[in-house]
């Protein structure tokens, strides 16, 4: 029996809160308070597994209670809910926050991270893997043309113009949006040069997550190793992104959830390039070991870090507060049984993604968890329409 603790001074979300969980009462306990300084005193009286609060109250705001709860228990799993536009004020909170849930939420989206909560963050409390992480010579800050393109979309006068507005402040970011928009997947009939005719081609949530990718992906200058081709990770993360996303259409997920494969897809190996820029020589003995011993290089990197880039790169998404499916899909892409969530999710799309589109052949298919979830018969499919993609042919 897990014990989680439901901090809202909206009373209509108080009682929803309050019997969010009936149908589960032999997995959870549900208890609720409508103001910072109630839930500190319940939380002093004991601990509880999750504390789920609100950015936004009078007198204690979400950020300082859940500060005060990881002072008290920093055991306790710890959730944000609020609206995008605070997203920037709970990136700043690293070390109180270890999820962020975006408003007006779906109850779905709440009760799968907490279905999921578990193991994932007993993964990213990993000693190791805090310790690997720690040996950064830098950890970026929260990309804020995302936020800029997130707070565009969520407004009552949002356009495509506005949005490739945003995007076209930052040039290598607008390249990296045209490379996408000419590759050979969109098979537009002549080529686009223009910012706002490619966002009116890819669509806002696809350019999102491009900015998204495309900020982290400038944020880290792996150009030392010799041997580590970013502008080849960078066409890996587009086969991914694009395979991931379409395996899931073609699973007739939901628009939420395609939309989060596409974004893990597309920052799935981003620990690479954290790696290749902090830990350079250390990185280089992992991918040798990783080509000498001809095993994958997630188990030569344990061996050489004790943690490995999917965790790294988890661990930092975790930081910024992206939703949880994102980072289990990142966290778990070579190790999807890990997760605690046993059906087809953007982690799996994922994982399939990475494990078709790895030319190296050194990311196989883990056909047990994919037999387990249900879905092994879709793989031959998964296989053509990976071919149909012609992932090869992406610029």
């Amino acid at each position: 029996m897990k014990r989680i603790l439901f901090v809202e001074d909206n009373e209509v979300l108080l009682q929803l809160y309050s019997f969010l969980l009936d149908d589960e009462r032999d997995q959870w306990e549900t208890t609720v308070a409508p103001d910072g300084h109630a839930a500190l005193k319940l939380v002093r009286q004991a601990p509880f597994d999750v504390v789920v609060s609100d950015m936004q109250m009078p007198g204690m705001s979400g950020i300082e209670l859940l500060t005060e709860v990881s002072k008290l228990h920093p055991q306790t799993s710890r959730i944000i809910v609020s609206g995008f536009t605070d997203q920037a004020e709970a990136a700043d909170s690293l070390n109180c926050t270890h999820l962020f849930i975006p408003k007006p939420f779906d109850v779905k989206l709440l009760r799968a991270t907490l279905a999921r909560i578990g193991s994932l963050d007993a993964y990213l409390k990993d000693d190791k893997l805090r310790g690997l992480a720690g040996k950064m010579r830098t950890l970026p800050s929260f990309p804020m043309l995302y936020l800029d393109i997130m707070r565009e979309i969520e407004s009552q006068n949002s356009s495509i113009q506005g949005i490739a507005k945003i995007v076209a402040q930052d040039p290598g970011i607008t390249a990296k949006i045209l490379q996408v928009a000419n590759s050979a997947a969109m098979g537009l009939p002549e080529r686009v040069s223009d910012p706002v005719e490619a966002v009116q081609q890819l669509g806002m949530t696809t350019v999102r997550s491009l900015v998204l990718s495309a900020q982290v992906y400038a944020s880290f200058a792996p150009g030392r190793l010799k041997s580590f081709s970013a502008d080849a990770l960078w066409t890996h993360l587009m086969k991914c992104g694009d395979l991931a996303r379409t395996i899931m259409r073609r699973e007739r997920a939901e628009f939420a959830e395609t939309e989060d494969a596409f974004t893990a897809g597309m920052l799935h190996d981003m620990g690479k390039l954290m790696l290749a820029d902090s830990l350079p020589d250390e990185f280089q003995k992992a991918l040798t070991l990783a080509a000498a011993e001809k095993i994958p290089l997630p188990e030569a990197e344990l061996e050489i870090f004790g943690a490995t880039h999917a965790g790294l790169a988890a661990y930092l998404l975790g930081l910024w507060g992206l939703p949880a499916a994102i980072v289990e899909a990142v966290a778990f892409h070579h190790a999807p049984e890990m997760s605690s969530l046993k059906k087809c999710s953007a982690l799996t799309a994922v994982h399939v993604a990475n494990a078709l589109a790895d030319e190296s052949g050194t990311a196989p298919l883990n056909l047990d968890y994919l037999a387990e979830i249900g879905v092994a018969e879709r793989i031959a499919d998964w296989r053509d329409t990976a071919a149909e993609l012609q992932l090869e042919q992406f610029a």
